[in-house]
């Protein structure tokens, strides 16, 4: 990659996090360029429609060409095709099963899964709805909403496709929605399914939460402490996956 390049693209990613604008001297000292360098980047910039300066404030910002060309690599992402490299590593490193679920309107879908290899393993069916309102993916695709809407989202808990084990009531439910947001995961034992146990972590695409990705074992080897190990390789896969899906400073 030439210098040049490099240094553009330093100037894009600065006024990527500044939604306000930016001025050259900002940019500067930010990026760490003389002035002169940074306003010779932004004149090519802005003649190619990447970068953009309001006449009244004299700030710069990302130009037009910036949204055309994410819209048409955000068209061609798969969240799955994105996940399903990490999930395999970290099934291979953790050895439990690895799962991607999504929110459906009211309920929970797992859209992909790699199998643990041990012979006492735990899985979930593929593209069969579960409850919303069981279980640690549920949390974690909740707590990005109002809790007024996840009280709608829950108002209904009637069994459709699968009886949870043992759910929590539904206060306890929200309590634990309000701290997976506040942490950034969420743990359930037995909760969806009997002897099962499952740690999930956000990923997250251009337009906010895209998935949940979760590690799940048998409640025998995959208890609280096994849970709390597993969050860093998790973290770090849901961290690359948010990556690929063009979101380079997750939440």
């Amino acid at each position: 990659m030439s210098e040049a390049l490099r240094r553009a693209v330093q100037v894009l990613d600065a006024l990527r996090v500044d939604a306000d604008g930016s001025s050259i001297r900002d940019l500067a000292g930010r990026i760490g360029l003389p002035k002169s360098t940074v306003q010779r980047l932004l004149a090519d910039l802005v003649e190619v429609d990447l970068a953009q300066r309001d006449p009244a404030s004299r700030l710069y910002r990302l130009g037009p060409r910036t949204l055309a060309l994410g819209t048409a690599y955000q068209r061609r992402l798969d969240v799955r095709a994105a996940a399903l490299p990490h999930m395999v590593a970290l099934r291979d490193e953790l050895d439990e099963t690895v799962g991607l679920s999504v929110r459906a309107v009211d309920e929970l879908l797992h859209v992909d899964q790699v199998e643990s290899r041990s012979r006492l393993r735990a899985v979930f069916d593929v593209g069969v709805p579960l409850p919303l309102w069981s279980g640690a993916p549920s949390r974690v695709l909740l707590s990005v909403l109002d809790e007024s809407e996840v009280r709608d989202l829950l108002s209904d808990r009637r069994a459709r496709h699968l009886q949870p084990a043992h759910p929590l009531p539904l206060e306890t439910f929200l309590e634990e929605v309000r701290a997976t947001g506040a942490t950034g995961y969420a743990m359930a034992s037995e909760e969806t399914l009997a002897h099962v146990a499952t740690v999930s972590v956000p990923i997250w695409g251009p337009s906010g939460l895209a998935a949940a990705l979760s590690v799940t074992g048998p409640v025998a080897r995959f208890g609280p402490e096994q849970m709390t190990a597993a969050l860093r390789p998790m973290r770090a896969a849901a961290d690359s996956v948010s990556s690929a899906l063009g979101v380079l400073d997750a939440p």
